[in-house]
């Protein structure tokens, strides 16, 4: 097999940068009503709050006769008055009579915070939802509560418009494998749902834009994604007949590249993967 290395990835914007051309959503969305939350998570490791262990759960309902899906974001402090970091927006949905609940694991998780963190859930729906967040405070993380304190936080219209469609994107590329037998190489990646929509499934495409099976045509490989919920993940495993360590890995991945799923953002939907043999 004759295997052609030619270009770097930063020239090869032509064939596997490009995003599709966007989606009109515009029918899919409703104005928003947005709801601010305030949050408090972890043990104080400042003089911002008395010493102990804190405790947020945000209760989601939904109060109407269809399904409702919306998106929550999570906006954070820092000391000195200093701006914190703002995470992606994530979808959920919910049933009628539903509800959910987000407690300080899910808002470390969403958010990437770790430890002691506090500033705002900001949640998006296209309807009235019921919000209620619960606080409670005690010495420890392991002794009884001391504290507690139950608020319901109303909605406001913003003018604004939230979309109701899923938001796919790579997550994530794994550095890749060998196989042996097939002296070949495996990739895995991550495709999330980070809208409040479900996708459909789709088709993820894996592009090796260094490497050419006939000239001006790379390598390339797809893979098939399943359907997925608001905020579900699926991994996905494509493979290529050769190491693509040769010296150095390029490699881009693009989700829904087939253009088959409506989605909130369609220039989100390319990762890439570049690492040193």
């Amino acid at each position: 097999m004759s295997i052609e290395k030619r270009i770097p990835l930063s020239l090869f914007l032509g064939v596997a940068v490009l995003a599709p051309p966007a989606r009109d959503a515009r029918a899919q969305d409703s104005t928003a009503v947005e709801y601010a939350v305030k949050i408090i998570c972890g043990a104080p490791n400042r003089p911002a709050l008395a010493r102990g262990q804190y405790f947020t759960a945000i209760n989601v309902h939904n109060p109407g006769t269809d399904s409702v899906s919306f998106r929550q974001k999570f906006a954070t402090t820092r000391p000195g008055e200093v701006p914190g970091p703002v995470s992606p927006f994530t979808g959920a949905t919910l049933g009628p009579d539903q509800a959910l609940e987000i407690d300080c694991t899910d808002m470390a998780r969403r958010s990437r915070e770790h430890g002691f963190f506090k500033g705002f859930a900001v949640l998006q729906s296209p309807r009235e939802l019921d919000v209620v967040a619960v606080y409670t405070a005690a010495p420890a993380a392991d002794r009884p509560v001391v504290a507690l304190e139950v608020e319901r936080f109303p909605g406001r219209r913003t003018g604004r418009t939230v979309c109701t469609l899923p938001d796919l994107v790579v997550d994530s590329i794994l550095r890749p494998t060998f196989v042996q037998a097939t002296r070949g190489s495996r990739i895995d990646a991550i495709i999330r749902n980070l809208g409040p929509g479900a996708a459909a499934a789709s088709t993820a495409r894996l592009i090796d834009p260094s490497t050419f099976v006939s000239p001006g045509v790379p390598y390339s490989a797809v893979a098939s994604t399943p359907p997925l919920a608001p905020g579900a993940s699926a991994t996905v495993t494509f493979s290529l007949p050769y190491w693509v360590f040769n010296p150095d890995a390029s490699l881009e991945v693009t989700a829904d590249y087939k253009n088959d799923v409506a989605e909130c953002r369609e220039d989100n939907n390319v990762k890439t993967f570049e690492a040193v043999g």
